[in-house]
């Protein structure tokens, strides 16, 4: 246990952004949320072509209506940043720095520290992304205590009670979305150890799998089905039935991603037990 938090508190201390970025994001919003309750010609609309980029979530409308919905949004982009900021360097940080030595001199297993990694993926990184939802809900509560806008559904949806309610749904969320990265998490630990843009050798890597299965085999159905999986999370983030969403997946599709993540995984932590380039692919 102690093991555990030693290393939790190493990523915590290595990766400042991971706290910093969500801390300014909670002011932005306070700074928002403060002008357009107090303002009362105030309107905002967040639209793409004609159509809302705040998802129309029949769960979230419990609390604070529209506004509810806003620090839905604003609290899941941070989420998605904070996994895209963190992952690609999760391992690679540690070997450019140095630190790896360090750590290999702690009686902690490849193991461990590639799992705490994967589960400060998984759990811490929702769990801060939460908290911005909390307190963006928590400023809406108190400022609903002096003004009123018509945004709000009812002064009764802004209460203590739909507050957590409204955090609780989105912990559910979250749950179903960290579900679903395990096998872009892992896939990204490996590539990180191998090369220094692993989201871009991904995304080139389904680009070329669609042009090859096209031209082999006049389809891009299996490229299609890879996108489709790195597209899952985002999926089931933004959408009106999240766990429909998760649960729309074949068994044997979570079979495939079982699989890979675990052979990700097992090659992770082959290649972080050696710093030779050669020896991690079983060359020397």
């Amino acid at each position: 246990m102690n093991r555990l938090l030693c290393l939790i508190k190493k990523e915590w201390i290595e990766y400042p952004f991971i706290y910093r970025f969500p801390a300014v994001i909670a002011c932005i919003v306070l700074l928002a949320l403060g002008m357009f309750m107090s303002g009362g010609d105030v309107s905002i609309t967040w639209q793409v072509n004609g159509s809302s980029v705040i998802p129309d979530v029949g769960d979230f409308l419990g609390f604070a209506g529209v506004l509810g919905n806003f620090n839905v949004w604003v609290a899941s982009i941070v989420a998605v940043i904070l996994v895209l900021v963190y992952t690609p360097k999760a391992l690679r940080k540690e070997r450019e720095e140095g630190s790896l030595t360090f750590w290999r001199s702690m009686p902690i297993s490849d193991w461990e520290a590639v799992g705490v990694k994967l589960l400060f993926t998984l759990v811490v990184l929702p769990v801060l992304a939460s908290t911005v939802l909390a307190f963006s809900d928590f400023i809406v509560w108190i400022l609903s205590l002096f003004w009123t806008t018509q945004t709000l559904d009812a002064p009764s949806s802004v209460t203590l009670w739909a507050l957590l309610l409204h955090w609780l749904a989105f912990i559910g969320r979250m749950t179903a979305v960290s579900i679903a990265l395990v096998p872009f998490v892992s896939v990204i630990f490996l590539l990180s150890q191998v090369t220094r843009a692993p989201l871009a050798v991904l995304l080139v890597g389904v680009l070329l799998l669609n042009i090859a299965t096209s031209l082999v085999f006049g389809t891009t159905s299996l490229g299609d089905s890879v996108k489709g999986l790195y597209h899952l999370p985002i999926t089931i983030l933004f959408s009106d039935n999240p766990i429909g969403a998760l649960f729309s997946v074949s068994l044997l599709s979570w079979f495939a991603f079982a699989l890979v993540s675990a052979v990700c995984l097992l090659l992770t932590v082959k290649m972080r037990q050696t710093d030779d380039f050669l020896s991690r692919f079983g060359f020397n």
